[in-house]
């Protein structure tokens, strides 16, 4: 693409140079303003206002895609900057599932060693209930 465009470019200024050698004849041009009684005239060859209308052309889709080209880029920067916090929103929710998990298994073994102490607490209870009751038939 990139001699591909260089082959175009030399082409496209042979046809030009060679356009401005066969159009050498003069041009008048008029242009006037009645309302701000102004007026201008220039005696030109051919090829001149031709080039100039080439060359506004070019200015002006040059100007246009450079804003258009703006815009699209600035879009872009905004998405990203969206996409940047939503993977550190996500990141911050792992990171509280992740926590809640090791929460949870903390819990589970509060829970388990509390069971445990009570289901202890229970058999002594009971035991010592037994106890006093076979004491107090033995007498």
């Amino acid at each position: 693409m990139r001699y591909l465009s260089l082959i175009l470019f030399a082409v496209f200024l042979v046809f030009s140079v060679d356009f401005a050698t066969q159009n050498t004849e003069m041009v008048v041009m008029h242009y006037s303003l009645d309302w701000l009684n102004f007026s201008y005239q220039s005696e030109r060859p051919v090829f001149v206002p031709v080039f100039f209308s080439f060359a506004f052309g070019i200015i002006f889709c040059v100007f246009y895609f450079f804003i258009y080209h703006s815009v699209l880029l600035r879009n872009l920067r905004k998405q990203k900057k969206e996409i940047k916090r939503l993977k550190d929103s996500v990141a911050t929710e792992r990171e509280k599932h992740g926590s809640m998990e090791e929460r949870n298994s903390e819990l589970q073994k509060i829970v388990e060693r509390v069971q445990n102490g009570v289901d202890g607490q229970a058999d002594l209870e009971s035991q010592e209930h037994l106890e006093g009751e076979t004491a107090k038939s033995a007498q």
